[in-house]
Formats: C-alpha cells, structure tokens, sequence
C-alpha cells in the first residue's frame, strides 16, 4: 500500500503546529487533510437550528456557545464529523490526514476502529507534535486569528491549555500506553519537524 493509501493523525497542544505539518505532508504524499476546527466551523455556520449527522440530531447553537466559551464542541458530535470525511476520502481510495482529532477517548473509540476497517491497522499513524505551555502562550498570543480571536487571549489560552489536558492528554497517553504514538520536538523550525515527521514515517513504513 503507497503513503497515499495511508491514515497519519496529528495530535498536540494548541498551536503546535499540526496544521502546518499536516499541509506539508499532504503536498508530499497526495493526502487529503481532514481539519477538525475547519469542520466544526462549517457545521456551527449552518442557519439551521439542529443539525442530523448518523441518524443523530445535534443543536447547533448548543454546539456553537461551547466552542466559543473556550470548551470542545461535544465528543460525539465533532466524530460524526470527522468521521463522515474518513468515509468520503477512503471511498475515493485517498489517504487522509487528519489534525487535532480525536481530541478525547470518546473520539477515538469512535474513529480508530472506522480507521482500521478503511486502512488496516498497519496503515495508520499517531505523531504527537510536542511544545510547552509556555510554548502555547507564545504562539497563540502572537498569531491573533480573524476567524475567533476571543481564543486568543491570555483568560482563554490558559482554559484551552485546561482542556487539553483534561480531554485530549489521556487520548495521547492511553496511545503511548499501546505504543502507537511517535513523539515529535515540535518546538524545532518548521521544515526540521517536518523531516523528522518523514523519517519516522518512512523508518515505519519499511518495517511493514
């Protein structure tokens, strides 16, 4: 099976750089990049008051006020998402990159056993782009997005660092549990992340 048959998941703290690294692998491998944040913001933009994804019904509004509180959209709503994409691209027999998902357990006993029906269990990659919280600071404050720069003060950095660590850390550590994740210094320059991403992805891939 070619890289481009292949599932690589990008997990880290806030602004760790997972987006940037997921592009540059898309560009090298042909992947189609499943952005969680970019789903979520489709969906909450919708006029409709609920929205049904799997035969569930979700409130958009209920969903939209978590997200802008600094909280995660419910579990189960961002994995019908996401896993809706899975679907669609490895219908088209694509590779799919997929970053800052599953960002609970709930999400990933979701999404991990679609994951290996589609792909195979040899065809799916964990990497946790690692930076500091003093790190997450840095980043964060300076970027100042267009889109939902509320995040980005210092009140809301700090409850996102929170959430990270009460909702998504336990996804990265039940992963390390198994020996499933790759751990990668994200606090490098962008292009040296990103050969330290290939090379443990190709190392991995000529012992399958």
């Amino acid at each position: 099976m070619r890289a481009s048959e292949r599932a690589i998941i990008l997990l880290g703290r806030p602004g760790s750089g997972k987006d940037t690294q997921a592009e540059l692998l898309v560009k090298k491998f042909g992947l189609i990049h499943i952005i969680t944040s970019k789903l979520i913001k489709q969906a909450l933009a919708s006029p409709r008051k609920n929205l049904k994804l799997d035969g569930d019904v979700y409130n958009v509004e209920k969903e939209r006020e978590l997200q802008k509180s600094g909280e995660l959209v419910s579990f189960k709503f961002a994995a019908a998402l996401v896993e809706s994409e899975i679907r669609k691209i490895a219908a088209e027999r694509r590779g799919a990159i997929m970053s800052g998902s599953p960002r609970t357990l709930v999400e990933l006993k979701e999404e991990l056993p679609l994951l290996k029906k589609l792909y195979g269990n040899d065809s799916i990659y964990f990497f946790h782009v690692a930076i500091s919280p003093k790190e997450v600071y840095v980043r964060n404050l300076k970027r100042q997005r267009k889109d939902l720069p509320e995040l980005d003060t210092k009140k809301m950095i700090k409850k996102r660092l929170l959430v990270f660590m009460r909702d998504t850390w336990p996804v990265i550590k039940f992963l390390r549990s198994k020996k499933m994740i790759i751990e990668i210094n994200g606090e490098q320059p962008i292009m040296k992340i990103h050969k330290d991403i290939l090379w443990q992805l190709q190392s991995k891939m000529k012992t399958k």
